[in-house]
């Protein structure tokens, strides 16, 4: 999976946002850390991308879910549906670190 934060623009990119239970879920956490933020699914590049007020996030929070990403991202990058549930569990941890972090 592709993340990329620029400010003001967070994007996540691969063929598993494709599937609709795993991008709600994806931005579900992009809502959680920034409330604000306009969320876009483009269905052509699988991604999603979230713009916002850069002075809204504190980037030093997003660092902390580095190793999280981590742990999921072979699983992403080796899909199969037998691994959706994998997948879904560590997004919904990352989720429960986000409400903790941003005071959710």
């Amino acid at each position: 999976m592709e993340y990329r934060y620029f400010p003001g623009k967070l994007r996540f990119r691969d063929h598993i946002l494709r599937d609709e239970d795993i991008r709600n879920s994806a931005i579900e956490v992009v809502h959680i850390i920034c409330p604000s933020a306009k969320i876009d699914y483009i269905e052509k590049t699988s991604g999603i991308l979230a713009t916002f007020n850069p002075e809204s996030l504190d980037v030093e929070k997003l660092k902390t879910f580095l190793p999280m990403l981590m742990e999921i991202e072979p699983k992403v990058r080796f899909f199969t549906p037998k691994k959706k549930n994998a997948i879904l569990e560590g997004i919904e941890q990352i989720k429960n670190k986000a409400k903790d972090l941003f005071n959710y």
